[in-house]
């Protein structure tokens, strides 16, 4: 026995027999489909976001591993690499479980080292493109993408997909054919806050400076934020779009008008039970509890708009377009359809109510993917209880 321990030919195959079985490494939940991750999704928020738990997160956990037939230590480690920060519509935070994220972390080692999926997503990757290029798209690459994955995915049925991150990082290293970082929207255009700009007037009515809420919180509905859109300035009476965009759900109301005089403007105001029927049921006071206008003279009747609706209305600083975001972004969204060139009046009261439905069921990233439609809706429904 001695002999044969201290022979060297075998004392080496020993070693390299413990060398190759520990350099090996065994994938973790090699046995786990992409449909079990994404049951480990719908099984766990269900459970966080549920308010009266019977049992304890430890005790669910171990109830889900046997459910997907795997250890829970896996479920554990799973878990763990799929935790993201979600914004709420409101602008709070939640943490959820994504089978998409904790996928990716246990299939692919990097973006680039994987380029056969590159080429596998082909087909996917045209399409979103294609959505992306169409003259009448108001969504982003995310938003198209997550619109695909959640509502569409008979569109893709059997393409293999790619997340955002994916998506941009080979945009940046311009691995899509065809298709260059100059067609997405340029950062570099946004404009800083002039806090310090004073306007030559101080405000027509109430300043924002006494509204009691601060320009983040969001947490209230009812709150709105007005303007107007007009257009060309070469054209005589080239009309104008009133625009009102709840600040909680992002719900645009648009009413078209022939000019951008005051009483005009206070005339669409009263036509929004007539244009929006859904708002008939209920006291206007509980949809509108404020609107934050700007400083144009096509608000200077102000307090017959504070009669009609029972609600009150504040004026931003003159110059200070950032403290109606909102506003400002909704209007952004609604040039895609009504450019700075054209004539408004020459477009029909239908394409305007089809353009604001378009931005009003476009699903948004800061809505936790939801759309302004359907978030707005829920809020009706909360009145109705209610009442």
């Amino acid at each position: 026995s001695i002999i044969i321990i201290g022979n060297k030919n075998y004392r080496k195959n020993v070693i390299n027999l413990n060398y190759i079985n520990n350099t090996k490494k065994k994938e973790k939940n090699k046995h786990l489909s992409r449909e079990m991750y994404d049951k480990i999704q719908s099984e766990y928020n269900h459970f966080i976001s549920s308010k009266d738990n019977s049992i304890g997160l430890t005790e669910f956990k171990r109830k889900l591993a046997s459910t997907i037939g795997t250890t829970l230590s896996n479920i554990y480690e799973i878990i763990k690499t799929g935790l993201v920060e979600v914004y709420n519509y409101d602008l709070t935070k939640r943490i959820e479980f994504s089978s998409q994220v904790a996928w990716d972390k246990r299939t692919k080692k990097s973006v680039e080292s994987n380029a056969s999926k590159r080429e596998s997503a082909k087909p996917f990757i045209e399409l979103v493109i294609k959505e992306f290029r169409n003259p009448y798209n108001i969504n982003s690459i995310d938003e198209i993408i997550h619109d695909f994955k959640l509502n569409r995915q008979s569109e893709i049925e059997g393409m293999t997909t790619i997340c955002t991150t994916t998506f941009y990082s080979y945009v940046d290293k311009n691995k899509i054919d065809g298709f260059s970082k100059d067609e997405l929207p340029v950062k570099s255009k946004r404009k800083s806050k002039n806090e310090e700009k004073e306007g030559k007037t101080p405000p027509k009515g109430i300043s924002i400076e006494n509204r009691p809420f601060s320009p983040d919180d969001r947490t209230e509905f009812g709150h709105w934020e007005g303007d107007t859109i007009v257009g060309s300035s070469k054209i005589e009476n080239s009309g104008a779009v009133l625009t009102l965009v709840e600040r909680k759900t992002r719900f645009q109301i648009t009413i078209k008008c022939r000019d951008r005089k005051a009483l005009t403007i206070v005339k669409a105001i009263k036509k929004i039970k007539q244009k929006y029927p859904e708002l008939k049921d209920f006291q206007i006071n509980q949809i509108f509890k404020s609107i934050t206008f700007d400083n144009g003279v096509e608000f200077s009747k102000w307090e017959d708009i504070q009669k009609y609706l029972k609600t009150i209305c504040y004026f931003a600083h003159p110059y200070s377009s950032y403290e109606r975001g909102t506003n400002e972004n909704g209007n952004k969204l609604l040039r895609k359809f009504l450019p700075k060139s054209c004539n408004i009046n020459s477009y029909t009261e239908n394409y305007l109510m089809q353009a604001n439905e378009l931005i009003n069921t476009k699903i948004r990233k800061i809505l936790g993917y939801k759309s302004s439609l359907e978030l707005f809706n829920i809020e009706l429904a909360k009145l109705t209880q209610a009442m």
